[in-house]
């Protein structure tokens, strides 16, 4: 390339030294011209030659002008040199205004190439967009950037990395664009860099994110409009991502919708068969049956009960999923929450103390859920506490409102399973093939709670039991009768 210049230059000043020298044999020789016609003549020349070539080639128009000029136009003539002080006037105004001229005409020149070569790239950006804006997938889009850069820009080679897949994608002819160096620049906050000869490398952030990165080989595309097509990227890529991952939870939705409805209708199918069986058990038992009868009757109503107890906390898990909590809040007050919440448990004689202060503000709740609520944690406590130990149930106001608790005198829960146990089908590992359930109660009371803004927790120590809380929010007028 730089030979190819060199020889270029060399050829453009035989030209301009043969034309000038034509152009002051014919006005010495034949026209008999005066100095400020030759002068101005020369100006013109050296304005073409910044105009139509460049600054080099400008510059020496200007010296063989000014030797031209002074050899057949300044006395003594024809030689070199100047007798007159005032043609040493002339002579310096002629070569200060060439150099001027021509170093104008060139700016003006580069000027108006680098506006072309803008509305160019804004061009192309413009088709880039489109052509990105089209992809409705990450991968897909990632591995197809490199190849529209190089289709558009007319770039030789193009790399881009995604950092988020750790995949480097790579079209036309990338040569010397090695992984390691995309992957540094990729997160980084420096604009366009490239040493003479070597790849362009281009951070692709948004924002304080890192997307990846991008290499040019050999590209004639400005830093400017290299940063653009990264920006391009980032926000392509982020929309693709986005959509993606709109469209997967839109998906979950549906599947927790579609899981919800086909619970509804087991549940119906189930519910019919299993009330006549209970029904019939009970018919059974109230017949007065021998005692291995009773006994094996008994066994089945119990599990029978419990199978019903399951279905319907599979079914309230699946709706409360798929979103189907629709809370009807009114205002009530915690003991009358409590102790209707509790009162099939106590009149069958489990050992719960109730304990609430009085003066506790009305809340504003979904009565039939947050029963539900105190009724599984209550469950859940009378399962681990020790044989006959009662559990208490309390109540005190806190900023976030009321905080209702629930105790028992079980073994305790270890640290690292306090954060598990609110998740579904886990059961905690103290005594956990002796109890029966699926392990659903606690986390359809975090899910009723969460609904209603509140928040529920576990404060508990190995051996020394267990205390579940929750919160309510407070309202502000005066609790239902």
């Amino acid at each position: 390339m730089r030979q190819r210049n060199w020889s270029r230059l060399i050829l453009r000043t035989a030209i301009l030294g043969a034309g000038l020298m034509a152009v002051s044999l014919l006005y010495h020789y034949t026209i008999r011209a005066n100095s400020t016609t030759a002068a101005l003549t020369y100006l013109l020349v050296v304005l073409g030659s910044a105009t139509f070539w460049g600054l080099p080639e400008a510059a020496v128009a200007s010296v063989f002008s000014i030797l031209c000029l002074d050899y057949y136009f300044l006395p003594p003539v024809p030689a070199l040199g100047i007798d007159d002080p005032q043609n040493w006037v002339a002579w310096g105004t002629f070569l200060i205004t060439s150099f001027v001229v021509s170093e104008l005409s060139a700016r003006l020149k580069k000027r108006a190439q680098e506006a072309t070569q803008r509305q160019s790239e804004i061009q192309r950006m413009y088709a880039l967009s489109c052509s990105l804006m089209q992809a409705s997938a990450a991968t897909a889009l990632a591995q197809d950037i490199p190849a529209q850069v190089v289709k558009i820009f007319g770039c030789p080679g193009v790399a881009f990395f995604d950092a988020l897949s750790g995949q480097i994608h790579r079209a036309g002819i990338p040569a010397g664009i090695s992984d390691a160096a995309l992957m540094e620049a990729a997160g980084s906050a420096d604009l366009p860099r490239a040493a003479p000869g070597n790849p362009a490398l281009v951070p692709v952030n948004l924002g304080a994110g890192a997307v990846g990165s991008l290499a040019f080989c050999e590209a004639s595309i400005s830093a400017p409009a290299m940063q653009s097509i990264a920006n391009l990227i980032a926000l392509a890529m982020d929309r693709v991502r986005k959509q993606e991952a709109a469209a997967q939870a839109e998906g979950a939705r549906r599947h927790l919708e579609l899981k919800a409805t086909l619970l509804d209708a087991l549940a119906h199918d189930f519910q019919t068969p299993l009330t006549s069986i209970r029904a019939g058990i009970d018919a059974m038992l109230a017949e007065s049956p021998g005692r291995d009868q009773r006994e094996w009757l008994e066994i089945m109503d119990q599990e029978s009960g419990r199978l019903s107890a399951m279905m319907t906390q599979a079914i309230q898990m699946a709706r409360i999923e798929a979103g189907h909590v629709d809370l009807d809040r009114q205002t009530h007050t915690v003991e009358d929450l409590v102790y209707s919440a509790l009162e099939k448990q106590m009149a069958a004689g489990s050992p719960i103390e109730v304990d609430l202060p009085q003066g506790l503000p009305p809340v504003s709740a979904d009565a039939g859920l947050i029963r539900l609520v105190i009724r599984e944690i209550a469950a859940n406590a009378l399962k681990y506490s020790q044989q006959g130990a009662p559990i208490g149930v309390h109540a005190h106001v806190a900023d976030t409102g009321v905080v209702i608790s629930v105790t028992d005198r079980g073994p305790g829960i270890p640290a690292d399973e306090q954060r598990l146990i609110f998740e579904k089908y886990y059961r905690g590992k103290q005594r956990h093939g002796n109890l029966a359930g699926m392990g659903m109660g606690l986390p359809i009371a975090r899910q009723v709670v969460e609904a209603h803004h509140g928040r529920v927790w576990v404060e508990s120590q190995p051996g020394q039991g267990a205390t579940f809380s929750f919160t309510l929010p407070l309202a502000f007028e005066e609790a239902s009768v």
